[in-house]
């Protein structure tokens, strides 16, 4: 197995050069450093070079003409399409744990989402499914105790109401509380997206 051993910025900019970036002077080489230092080459180069590669060429070799600018421009844009979509990810994601939130504690009451009764037993593998979903919501409320709205609610009122313990816990979790909900909750959840 090859070793990879560590390399300096110029020590990289050679090796692009010879597989055809076009770095013709000084000027060029220094953007290309300073890009390099500022994103990683295996982030950069690694990530976003395909595009530019020479596909008849059966060595790592890029088309010719190809610059760092041309590179570095594809990394921005995916960088700024990534947090267009990160942005809009995050709202759906509260409203989906808003609406989540409120069906289950509008059946069962605000404190009553670590009770195995108040979820679907009827669903295939349901005894596990729903004590492994308990036990993660304990997990991801112990590993956040210090979080100043948890140590609140704990300390004022002795529970943690699942309007706010749903702002901590993960997508993942809450998509499998939506799916051990009780049939009649998934309903007037789905029915909001009608």
């Amino acid at each position: 197995m090859e070793e990879k051993i560590f390399k300096t910025l110029d020590e990289l900019v050679d090796i692009l050069k010879s597989r055809g970036i076009s770095i013709p002077n000084s000027s060029e080489r220094d953007y290309a450093k300073r890009i390099l230092e500022k994103n990683g080459y295996y982030n950069l180069i690694n990530g976003y070079n395909k595009l530019f590669l020479d596909t008849e060429s059966s060595e790592i070799h890029y088309r010719h003409g190809t610059t760092m600018h041309e590179i570095n421009a594809l990394y921005q844009f995916d960088r700024v399409l990534r947090n267009i979509f990160f942005r809009y990810i995050l709202e759906v994601e509260t409203h989906v744990k808003s609406l989540i939130s409120y069906y289950f504690s509008e059946t069962h009451g605000h404190k009553n989402y670590l009770i195995y009764t108040n979820f679907n037993s009827a669903l295939r593998n349901s005894e596990s499914k729903i004590t492994n979903l308990i036990a993660e919501i304990q997990r991801q409320t112990a590993s956040r105790s210090s979080d100043p709205s948890i140590e609140h609610y704990l300390k004022k009122h002795g529970y943690i109401p699942l309007w706010v313990i749903n702002n901590i816990l993960t997508l993942g979790t809450i998509s499998k509380f939506y799916s051990l909900m009780l049939p009649s909750e998934n309903k007037a959840f789905q029915n909001i997206f009608k």
